[in-house]
């Protein structure tokens, strides 16, 4: 009975060991696995923090701020209609040569009542132009890329352009050799017809032909 109750004994021990070793070895591997899992225990940064606010762009190696919006570029002033070539002014009743053979005159100029008959046209004083181009040259001209503008005074304020009565507007091609007419009618003043400029641009990069003086 004594060697029985010794067995049983040992046997009892032998099983409280091993449950104390297996509860040790819970323990540090609990132990373990809270250290690695800490923040700040230099296992990485916390994947779940977003990006810090206070954060401010970085300038660019040329020294330009990456923040800011590209903006296109400024428009160079003197690429206006005012700095557009012309040939230097003459009076109404005088030639404009090119110097190159072509020849451009106003040939009469009438006071006429200007009539509104398109969209955007003033009805009222008008003035009326005949313009004749002379083509001198050894090559035709296209007729219907001219541009013909009247301006009011030193300031040149654009005076509006009418149909009516008699507008005619060069047309067609010009031959060597040849002259061809056109009819212009435009609102101006009796008041302001002291100081009166007329282009006649012939040919985009080609000086316009300028008159210049009183009209009517």
């Amino acid at each position: 009975m004594v060697e029985a109750s010794n067995a049983s004994g040992n046997l009892r021990r032998r099983i409280w060991l091993w449950i104390g070793i297996v509860v040790a070895i819970a323990a540090a591997v609990a132990i373990i696995v809270s250290f690695a899992l800490a923040p700040g225990s230099g296992g990485g940064a916390d994947p779940s923090a977003g990006p810090s606010s206070s954060a401010t762009p970085t300038a660019t190696s040329d020294g330009a701020d990456p923040s800011a919006t590209n903006s296109p570029a400024t428009p160079d002033p003197a690429a206006t209609s005012g700095t557009m070539p012309e040939l230097a002014p003459v009076a109404p009743d005088a030639p404009a040569d090119n110097g190159e053979g072509l020849v451009a005159r106003i040939t009469a100029m009438k006071a006429v009542e200007g009539e509104a008959v398109q969209a955007g046209e003033i009805g009222g004083p008008a003035v009326q132009f005949m313009l004749t181009i002379t083509n001198d040259t050894d090559e035709a001209v296209d007729l219907g890329l001219i541009s013909v503008n009247a301006y009011i005074g030193e300031a040149r304020t654009p005076a509006g352009g009418l149909v009516r009565p008699g507008g005619a507007p060069f047309e067609g091609t010009l031959e060597a050799g040849e002259s061809a007419e056109g009819v212009y009618v435009y609102t101006i003043p009796e008041d302001q017809r002291s100081d009166v400029t007329l282009t006649v641009d012939y040919r985009a990069g080609q000086p316009a032909f300028v008159f210049r003086g009183p009209v009517g």
